[in-house]
């Protein structure tokens, strides 16, 4: 845009220079043929009237006659003529006849007609005659003033013309600039993103541009709002991820960060300096960080246009549950291996005839009797774990009586406490309890899981109670002993699968009843919460909500 204006000022101003240039020598060479001119007729009239002289002395007249003839009452010529004799004296003449001859050079004339005076103001010309000479002159102020005012007048015509050459070469620049100057604005309002159309009111060759450019300003337009859409989209989409995105560009500056990276490295963080750094230098393709309690794994990969982008997950849960499954399969394995072996052992006692007593025979009978039984519940436990994971249906919601489940509940329970010397108790409120929207046969199971766990942790003399409250919105079922309670590990892994309390306060179990009951709860959407401190017992309970 700035060369064409260059151009195009370059072209104004050479033209309005040709011009002046051109209407100055107009000027010059104008003045020139006036004043030319003019002389040109100045030196016919006095020829004129030296050939009139010659006429009047080849007539022979006297003096007084020629002087009559020269002198008539009107001259417009104005030219004076001198009649000279043999002797070079004035025979005749007009007024002012001896006043030229001072002013002339007599000696230089010839039989031809020659100019005799090179003064500016007159014009003098003369000829040798075969009775004397003739003598004419004529006054130039006249024909200067003329062409003076010639020259005034050209002078007044060529400032106008220059002033309309002036107005028509800057109408012309003007006029070839605006239609550029209305396309540029165009192009620039629309890499701006501005959709622009151009007015139809420009010269007729560019008026196609101007169509082109209102076709390309509706095209970007649409093209814009296209590409802003899948920006937005793409934005949104980022945004949404868990996972955090980080990008760099070629010089290493930042050019996008979702939330999730900011909430996963932390701004400003060493982790997040680190994998910055690894971004710029290219160095690593993997990085596993530790903040805090959380991994993060952050993988990097290059960008087609230069730079780079890493993609950063929290793969705590998935550590935790790699863990999990390897100490799952550990203590399943080990579980199973523990009632095998002794079975093992005691059935090869029995087949190679080691015990022949029939007393201890028949222990040993007893004892692979409960090794069978301990397997045969860890089984039935594993695969009741592995239903509840796996069958939704098992979990259908229906109106349960709380009361008459909690009555039955603590029958069944009573028998097995009274077996174990503990006295268990039944707790209820007294303006009774709603029905409750649940499944009657996964509650008592988890009420039973938790009941069991209470008597076999209570020593002989304790206390188990068994009861409800009313909530806002349903009620609240607990279980609670005196026995041995738990530490604060303990409470933390309370439903971890095969994490049992020191087994020295009671039986030996498999380690999922309260895996059992947690995963029960959870599929039916809500929580068991434990309360528990060595020596004062514990209290398990959960909420139902209202029918």
């Amino acid at each position: 845009m700035l060369k064409f204006r260059r151009y195009t000022r370059t072209l104004t101003a050479v033209l309005l220079v040709y011009v002046l240039g051109l209407l100055i020598a107009l000027y010059v060479v104008s003045g020139i043929l006036a004043g030319d001119t003019t002389r040109r007729l100045a030196e016919s009239e006095v020829l004129s009237a030296i050939a009139s002289a010659e006429k009047l002395l080849a007539e022979g007249k006297d003096a007084e006659e020629l002087n009559a003839a020269l002198n008539p009452a009107l001259n417009p010529a104005e030219v004076t003529v001198a009649l000279l004799d043999e002797s070079g004296a004035l025979a005749a003449g007009t007024a002012g006849a001896a006043k030229v001859l001072a002013q002339v050079d007599l000696s230089a004339l010839t039989e031809e007609t020659r100019e005799l005076s090179s003064q500016r103001g007159m014009l003098a010309m003369g000829k040798q005659t075969p009775s004397g000479a003739i003598v004419a002159a004529k006054a130039l102020a006249a024909t200067n003033q003329a062409a003076f005012g010639f020259n005034a007048l050209l002078r007044v015509y060529l400032l106008i013309a220059l002033g309309l050459t002036v107005l028509a070469v800057l109408l012309l620049g003007w006029r070839i600039m605006q239609p550029v100057d209305t396309l540029v604005g165009a192009a620039q309002r629309i890499s701006a993103g501005e959709r622009v159309e151009v007015s139809e009111k420009l010269p007729v060759e560019l008026r196609p541009l101007g169509r082109a450019f209102n076709q390309m300003s509706r095209r970007l337009e649409e093209t814009i709002r296209a590409l802003t859409g899948e920006r937005d989209t793409l934005s949104q989409v980022l945004e949404g991820l868990d996972e955090g995105v980080l990008a760099v560009d070629a010089a290493g500056d930042v050019l996008h960060q979702n939330r999730a990276a900011g909430r996963l490295l932390g701004s400003g963080s060493a982790e997040y300096a680190r994998v910055l750094t690894a971004l710029r230098t290219g160095e690593e393709e993997r990085i596993t960080l530790q903040r805090g309690e959380r991994t993060l794994a952050a993988r990097l990969r290059p960008l087609a246009g230069g730079g780079a982008l890493a993609l950063v997950r929290d793969v705590t849960e998935n550590e935790r549950l790699e863990r999990t499954r390897r100490d799952y399969v550990a203590n399943i394995t080990h579980e199973l291996r523990t009632p095998l072996s002794s079975m093992r052992g005691l059935t090869e006692a029995l087949c190679d005839g080691l015990v022949t007593d029939e007393a201890e025979r028949a222990r040993y009978y007893a004892l692979l009797l409960d090794e069978v039984q301990r397997l045969s519940r860890l089984v039935n436990d594993l695969l009741e774990l592995s239903s509840l994971q796996s069958n939704p249906a098992a979990f259908a919601a229906e109106r349960v009586d709380l009361t008459e489940t909690l009555y039955e509940l603590y029958e069944r329970g009573n028998a097995l406490a009274r077996k174990k010397g503990v006295a268990l108790s039944l707790e209820l409120p007294e303006e009774g309890l709603p029905e409750v929207s649940s499944n009657e046969d996964r509650l008592q199971q988890v009420m039973t899981i938790l009941l069991d766990n209470a008597i076999k942790f209570t020593p002989a003399g304790g206390t188990v109670t068994l009861g409800a409250q009313r909530q806002a919105r349903g009620a609240r079922l607990f279980v609670r002993d005196t026995g041995v309670g738990m530490d604060e590990y303990t409470v933390q892994h309370a439903f971890d699968r095969f994490h049992q309390a020191d087994p020295s306060h009671g039986e030996k179990g498999s380690g999922l009843g309260l895996a059992i009951a947690y995963e029960i709860m959870r599929r039916m959407g809500g929580h068991i919460a434990v309360r528990s401190k060595p020596g004062e017992g514990s209290e398990f309970s959960f909420l139902v909500k209202e029918a």
